[in-house]
């Protein structure tokens, strides 16, 4: 009896690795252990049941048992120890930068909360500053401020009416001195009448104003200077023309004869009433006749300024334009012979010539300007040639024992 066959037992499959994507891979993966890592235990075939199995042999694979050395069994603790005391270390360095960070933060927290209290310190203690009234300040501050262009005005003004008067005083100052000064005047007028100009340029236009009009007085000075200068030798030389006609008419014996004549402005002069003018007319009719050269010499010159003034008054009163006032040398020299003889009369230079000007003398007494230009006003002829149609007045000043004697020519 034959025995029944033993049913065959399929050999066990090897258990498959996953891989990638794809088809599953028939063939068993043999396994290499990693050096430093544990070996993935692999699980025990066991032989077949009733069939002699070979210990080498499992599941058709050859397998063979390996030993790993000493030194590899140890070292996967070493480096789990390395690995750890790295990742400690990383730790401990990150906490110590985090903590460090943290003390930086307090630290600028407390700057800036200490800044925000001194801050609010000293607001505080601004707070009754600012916490008064602004407008009081304001209204100060606009009260000042008009009071300082109302006293630069004043200045500005005050210069220009003294430059004003200073070229009615310097008429022979010379045209450019007496052009800047008046250029300089004229500025500081348009400053004043501007509507809106700054305090600065106020104070500069009006600091303008000093240099020309310096200039102008030296120029009218040394003017008159030389103008005293030539009087003063015109006089040398009349005493010394009229000492030589004495000697002359001691020496002819001619003395008495002459006495007649010469008493004759005098006498002219007693008819005519003290403290008035008593001067003909510039045409010169019906005067004394011209006195020869080298008479005597009496009284004192004065300057023009205060004639001149006067006379000018006169004819802005009359809507006329003023006149240039010039000092002249020789109508003081004929006042200074009109006081030497104790009368009045026209000079009679040029007479008859087209160079001749016409002429108006006269004495008055109290000495005074006003009084001088109110007689010659009196009498129509002299009134009629100071509201002429003139540019220049030149004019000869003296005093002498009380009495005001002027000779004054128009041109």
């Amino acid at each position: 009896m034959a025995s029944a066959p033993t049913p065959a037992v399929p050999a066990p499959v090897a258990p498959l690795l996953p891989t990638q994507a794809g088809p599953v891979v028939s063939a068993p993966t043999p396994l290499v252990p990693h050096p430093t890592a544990d070996p993935v235990p692999q699980p025990q075939q066991l032989p077949a049941p009733g069939r002699d199995a070979d210990p080498a042999r499992v599941g058709g694979l050859h397998h063979v048992p390996q030993q790993r050395p000493a030194a590899d069994a140890a070292r996967p603790h070493g480096a789990r120890r390395a690995t750890a005391l790295v990742a400690v270390a990383a730790v401990l360095a990150a906490a110590g930068t985090v903590w460090t960070a943290e003390q930086d933060h307090r630290a600028r927290a407390s700057a800036e909360a200490a800044a925000a209290a001194r801050v609010a310190a000293a607001v505080e203690a601004r707070a009754p500053e600012l916490a008064a009234p602004r407008a009081e300040t304001a209204l100060a501050g606009a009260a000042v401020a008009a009071g300082q262009r109302s006293a630069a005005a004043a200045s500005a003004r005050a210069a220009a009416d003294h430059a004003v008067a200073t070229l009615a005083a310097a008429p022979q100052a010379g045209d450019g001195p007496r052009g800047a000064l008046q250029q300089a005047v004229d500025a500081t007028s348009a400053v004043l009448g501007a509507s809106a100009v700054s305090l600065t340029s106020m104070r500069a236009t009006t600091a303008a104003i000093a240099a020309p009009e310096k200039t102008v007085v030296e120029a009218q000075a040394a003017w008159q200077a030389a103008e005293d200068a030539r009087i003063a030798a015109e006089r040398a030389a009349a005493e010394q023309a009229a000492a030589a006609a004495a000697a002359a008419r001691a020496s002819a014996g001619g003395s008495a004869a002459r006495a007649p004549r010469a008493a004759a402005p005098r006498a002219a002069a007693a008819r005519a009433p003290r403290g008035t003018t008593s001067a003909p007319a510039a045409s010169g009719g019906g005067g004394a006749p011209a006195p020869a050269a080298g008479l005597p010499l009496a009284g004192s010159v004065v300057g023009a300024g205060d004639v001149g003034a006067a006379l000018n008054a006169h004819r802005a009163a009359n809507g006329l334009g003023a006149l240039s006032i010039a000092s002249s040398g020789a109508r003081g020299e004929h006042a200074m012979q009109m006081a030497a003889s104790d009368s009045i009369w026209h000079s009679g230079t040029r007479t008859g010539s087209p160079k001749a000007r016409p002429e108006i003398v006269g004495r008055v007494s109290p000495a005074s300007a006003s009084r001088m230009i109110a007689a010659y006003a009196a009498s129509g002829g002299h009134n009629a040639q100071m509201l002429g149609s003139y540019s220049t007045a030149y004019i000869g000043v003296v005093l002498h024992d009380g009495w005001m004697y002027t000779s004054i020519t128009f041109g």
